[in-house]
C-alpha cells in the first residue's frame, strides 16, 4: 500500500514545540491518553519537511489534514468504509488496510493506535451520516404530509363541497386570468351564465336531498360538454358559469345549447321512492369578452342575457348582441 504523507505530516506537526495545549489537543483528537509513552514518527526520506502550524489555526490545520486522510482512505479500499459494523469480514478488511496504513507511517507499536483512531472516526462519520439520512428522511415525510394538507386547504377553498366544481372564489379567479391571457394574446373569450329552470320548485315539492343531486347533474353534464379547456364553476345556488377561452361567441353558444337539448330530452325518477320529476332543464346566457372590457362587465352581459332566456320561455340558449 502507498504512503501517504498527509498523515505523517499531521503527526510531524504534533512533534513540534508549540506548546502542550496543542499537543494535548492532537492526542485526545487520535485517541491516546494523555500520560501514554511518547509517539516516535520516522521519516521516510521522500517526505517533505513538516511545516509549523500557524498561531492560532493549529487546530483547523489538523481537521483539514485528517479530514483529507480519511477521504484518501475511503477512496483506497473502495467503499468497504460504508460498510464497517455491517459484518464482520468487511471490518478486519478495512481493520487491516488502515493497519497497513499506519505501520507504514510510525510503525507496527503505534500502528494499532493509530488504526483504532481512525476506525473510531469512521465509525462515528458513518453513525452521524446515518443520523442524518435518517433525519432528512424523516423530514421529507413531514414535508409531504404538510403539502398534502396544504393541498387538500386549497381544495377546500376553492371548489365545491356539493359538486366538486370550481366555487365562485376559484371562477373570480380564473375570469381575471382569462380575461388577461385573452387580451394578451388577442383571442377570443365567451362566457355562460347558467341556471337550472324551477329548481325552487323542484326543492320544495322533492326535497333538498334530490336537490342536491340535480345540481351534481347539471354540474357533470356541464362539464363533460363544455369542451377541452373549457373552465366550468359554480357561481352559487343553482347557478353555474362556464369560460371557452379561444372560442368565439356562436361556438360557445352552440357548446352550451348541446348540453340543454341533451339533458332536456331525459326523463327523470325519483331514486328513493320512483316518483316521476319530469324533464330537468337550464337557461344560459352566452356573451363575448370586448376589447377593453373587464371580467365583470363581461360576466354582467351574459347574467343580462340569461335573464332574457328566462323571460323568453327558459330552457333555451340568448347570446348577448355584440
Amino acid at each position: 500500500m502507498e504512503y501517504d504523507p498527509r498523515l505523517g505530516a499531521a503527526l510531524q506537526a504534533a512533534k513540534q514545540p508549540a506548546g502542550p495545549t496543542w499537543r494535548s489537543r492532537l492526542r485526545h483528537m487520535l485517541g491516546f491518553e494523555e500520560q501514554g509513552a511518547e509517539i516516535s514518527v520516522p521519516s521516510p526520506e521522500d517526505e517533505p519537511l513538516p511545516v509549523a502550524p500557524e498561531p492560532g489555526g493549529e487546530i483547523e490545520t489538523l481537521t483539514r489534514l485528517l479530514e483529507e486522510l480519511i477521504a484518501t482512505a475511503q477512496t483506497r479500499i473502495d467503499g468497504a468504509v460504508l460498510l464497517v459494523g455491517r459484518s464482520a469480514d468487511d471490518a478486519e478488511a478495512y481493520r487491516e488496510a488502515l493497519s497497513a496504513e499506519a505501520e507504514a507511517l510510525v510503525g507496527a507499536q503505534a500502528g494499532e493506535q493509530v488504526t483504532a483512531a481512525l476506525i473510531g472516526v469512521t465509525r462515528s462519520m458513518i453513525a452521524r451520516a446515518r443520523g442524518a439520512e435518517e433525519k432528512l428522511r424523516a423530514m421529507g415525510e413531514e414535508l409531504e404530509s404538510v403539502q398534502r394538507d396544504l393541498a387538500d386547504a386549497r381544495q377546500s377553498a376553492e371548489h365545491d363541497q356539493l359538486t366538486g366544481l370550481p366555487n365562485r372564489r376559484a371562477l373570480e379567479a380564473a375570469l381575471l386570468r382569462a380575461v388577461e391571457s385573452s387580451r394578451a394574446a388577442d383571442q377570443a373569450l365567451s362566457l355562460a351564465f347558467c341556471d337550472i329552470d324551477h329548481f325552487k320548485r323542484l326543492n320544495d315539492t322533492h326535497g333538498h336531498a334530490l336537490g342536491d343531486r340535480v345540481l351534481r347533474l347539471v354540474g357533470d353534464c356541464l362539464s363533460e360538454g363544455a369542451g377541452t379547456g373549457a373552465f366550468v364553476g359554480r357561481q352559487g345556488g343553482e347557478e353555474f358559469v362556464m369560460l371557452f377561452e379561444g372560442v368565439r361567441l356562436e361556438e360557445a353558444a352552440a357548446r352550451v345549447d348541446a348540453v340543454r337539448a341533451e339533458l332536456a330530452q331525459r326523463d327523470f325518477k325519483s331514486r328513493t321512492n320512483e316518483t316521476p320529476i319530469g324533464h330537468i332543464t337550464f337557461s344560459a346566457g352566452v356573451a363575448a369578452l370586448r376589447p377593453g372590457e373587464m371580467g365583470d362587465s363581461l360576466l354582467q352581459r351574459a347574467d343580462e342575457a340569461l335573464y332574457r332566456a328566462k323571460n323568453s320561455g327558459r330552457n333555451r340558449v340568448e347570446m348577448d348582441p355584440d
